[in-house]
């Protein structure tokens, strides 16, 4: 069991149609300029022409999946022009991917789920937040998955900051080299799934950063990685680690929120947010 916090700024998908056979792709960046642009065959869903050949893999992936499982999706002889518009830097990493597939899920007359889990490997907790409203607290095992909305106090997630580290990271590629390395064990994810519960059912702040540090140590072991807070020793409350480990953004709690906003100021870290401002409750 896992946290997810959805955000305000996503991305949408604007589609046109004209005459041809042939689907032109556009994804433009938070300041309205193009950022990548491809062009697949509607034939046999080649690149025939991109601005970025790993980018156009995955769009070529998740369009041919989508056309294997609903056989009617681009199945007539149409260009289609399709512009996505993100609302964030890409280089935030704030769901680019997750919100890429709902979105091309929802054209197709798909579950985002069904597409994910037919192209992707990890556990679908991010489509869970882009699916969702407000916080969630997900689930999945070998056969079901569940995700429900929880609340807490408000002044909770105003103490959190969360602010970006200067790099962005793949989670599809953190969660190959997670299952690569195996080292878990069914005690670890039951005790993760606990800490997720106690924040879900509503705790402390001081309580919350205490099941922070114990989850972040826990990760590090598994991770064979060092605590983040390491690399923020000045910094007198709980650092932690969001999304793909060691990159995008991160995550600051500690009573007193102003210090946690001067601290920032002063080290010159971010950009950074407080969380209650971003999120989507």
């Amino acid at each position: 069991m896992a946290i997810a916090v959805p955000l305000k700024k996503g991305q949408s998908m604007k589609v046109t149609e004209g005459s041809g056979a042939e689907l032109h792709w556009i994804t433009k960046d938070h300041n309205k300029e193009k950022w990548f642009e491809c062009k697949l065959s509607l034939i046999d869903f080649s690149i025939e022409k991109t601005s970025d050949e790993e980018k156009a893999t995955f769009i070529q992936t998740l369009i041919k999946s989508a056309a294997e499982l609903n056989s009617d999706f681009l199945s007539q002889w149409k260009k289609y022009r399709v512009t996505a518009q993100l609302e964030f830097d890409p280089d935030w990493g704030w769901g680019s991917s997750s919100t890429l597939i709902t979105n091309i899920a929802q054209w197709a007359e798909l579950s985002p789920f069904e597409l994910y889990f037919d192209t992707q490997s990890g556990s679908g907790y991010d489509i869970g937040a882009a699916l969702s409203s407000g916080p969630i607290l997900y689930q999945k095992n070998e056969n079901e998955l569940s995700f429900e909305g929880f609340d807490v106090d408000s002044d909770f997630w105003n103490n959190i900051y969360v602010f970006y580290q200067g790099q962005k990271s793949s989670s599809a590629k953190a969660v190959s080299s997670w299952k690569i390395q195996k080292k878990w064990k069914s005690k670890d994810i039951e005790q993760i799934s606990e800490m997720a519960k106690k924040i879900g059912n509503g705790c402390s702040v001081s309580e919350a950063m205490e099941v922070f540090r114990e989850h972040e140590n826990l990760l590090s072991k598994l991770l064979n990685q060092s605590p983040l807070q390491e690399s923020y020793p000045a910094y007198e409350g709980v650092i932690k680690s969001l999304g793909a480990w060691g990159g995008d953004f991160a995550m600051a709690l500690h009573p007193d929120p102003d210090l946690t906003e001067k601290y920032l100021k002063e080290k010159n870290i971010g950009p950074s947010f407080r969380l209650s401002d971003i999120m989507l409750s």
